[in-house]
């Protein structure tokens, strides 16, 4: 994808519409060269530091601390993470194309393609922690996706996750956080596109003991 796909936003909106893996699958395979671009330097989208922030407060980095980056793309909050001292990151997505590139910045340990929306397996089967920003958005990973990423942590673990309004209103997440073992560490409304309205949740949830 290049700018006579449209501009930078425009091509955010049509991730936002898509309705399937394959098609997922096929747009970002397109998208990917051109992502971060778009993404981080034109439309200087936030979500990534918001989620690293509230990992490192809830959850700071320590030791062996495992941590699993749900729907990673091309691995920028990987890359944030390991920053401010994490060591032990593995990344999964849908894309192998993003995977790719995610793979180059050296900052993971295994990176494995994995539909959210499907059972998956990851690297391990126990994190310390679950870190996620971009995955919960329209179109593309719902609240049976949110659930089984959750079942991944170990007991006390954390997860820290952007979730779009839309999707948190339409897969009802509250009712879902509701029914799991977890206590509520912290739920903002933030913008993660400078000057836009506030339109994402930042949720961090720790697993009960």
């Amino acid at each position: 994808m290049n700018g006579s796909d449209g501009t930078a936003l425009d091509r955010l909106r049509r991730a936002r519409g898509i309705s399937d893996a394959e098609e997922a699958r096929e747009f970002y395979a397109r998208w990917a060269d051109n992502y971060e671009d778009d993404v981080y330097q034109a439309l200087r989208v936030t979500g990534s530091e918001h989620v690293a922030r509230l990992l490192k407060t809830h959850c700071p980095p320590r030791g062996d601390l495992a941590v699993l980056d749900a729907g990673c793309g091309t691995g920028m909050l990987g890359s944030l993470l390991r920053g401010i001292g994490y060591r032990f990151i593995d990344g999964i997505d849908i894309s192998p194309e993003m995977l790719a590139i995610a793979r180059r910045k050296q900052v993971y340990r295994h990176l494995q393609e994995a539909d959210l929306n499907q059972s998956f397996s990851a690297p391990e089967r126990w994190y310390d922690a679950i870190v996620s920003a971009g995955t919960f958005v329209h179109g593309h990973v719902g609240a049976e996706g949110f659930r089984r990423l959750f079942a991944h942590l170990k007991p006390e673990g954390v997860m820290a996750c952007s979730i779009s309004v839309p999707v948190w209103q339409s897969e009802a997440i509250p009712d879902l956080i509701a029914a799991l073992p977890a206590d509520t560490l912290g739920n903002t409304i933030e913008s993660v596109i400078p000057g836009q309205p506030p339109d994402t949740h930042m949720l961090v949830l720790q697993q009960q003991g």
